[in-house]
């Protein structure tokens, strides 16, 4: 009997649900809140708060700090890669683009004529130089020049005729003609004539 309450007494038995245990389970929940707002309730009253993050200029510049920050990081890989790209030369869109190149290069469309000396008394050439004189505008406008200025009416026209005959009609010479000019006789015992003469000597004698 004491043999075994000799093993059984250097071991301690407590049961958790009993008044002390769960005594003192409270107490040290307590005393641990107790401690940890002990520093919140020191520091009342000695720092001055913003009512946002934008109102306080220290919290504004770490933001921009950590932004900064974030961005160098997030673009770190990207600095080290932009200059070493590679790609495929027989990619579908580099062979287009060097197709679209050489369909608008300026070079492949325009052929330019090669120098080339000839003599001036070549056959050739002058012929070339008469046709050219024939298309030329000068030549071709020559005649038009010429004629610039020049009336021109058909003979015998309408327009022509009723000249003629307005002027005709207003002419002073036709109008009035010299009585010189007309033929006529008169009747020397005609009554008119008789008459004259007595009357010239009439005024002879007085």
């Amino acid at each position: 009997y004491t043999e075994a309450w000799d093993k059984d007494k250097t071991q301690i038995h407590v049961m958790p649900d009993t008044p002390e245990i769960t005594l003192s389970k409270q107490n040290m929940q307590n005393y641990s809140a107790y401690k940890y707002k002990e520093g919140y309730r020191k520091q009342l009253g000695h720092h001055i708060g913003a009512r946002n993050i934008e109102d306080d200029p220290k919290m504004v510049w770490s933001m921009h700090v950590a932004k900064i920050q974030s961005d160098r990081e997030y673009k770190k890989a990207f600095e080290k890669t932009k200059t070493h790209f590679s790609s495929p030369v027989d990619m579908l869109g580099i062979v287009l683009a060097k197709k679209c190149q050489e369909l608008v290069s300026d070079v492949d469309y325009r052929h330019y004529l090669h120098q080339w000396i000839c003599l001036p008394d070549q056959n050739d050439v002058i012929h070339a130089k008469k046709a050219y004189d024939l298309q030329s505008d000068n030549c071709y406008k020559s005649d038009l020049e010429w004629l610039r200025g020049i009336g021109w009416v058909p003979i015998g026209s309408l327009d022509v005729e009723k000249a003629k005959k307005a002027g005709q009609i207003l002419s002073d010479k036709v109008y009035r003609q010299p009585p010189d000019t007309i033929k006529f006789t008169s009747v020397t015992d005609s009554l008119a004539m008789v008459l004259a003469k007595h009357n010239a000597e009439t005024m002879n004698k007085v």
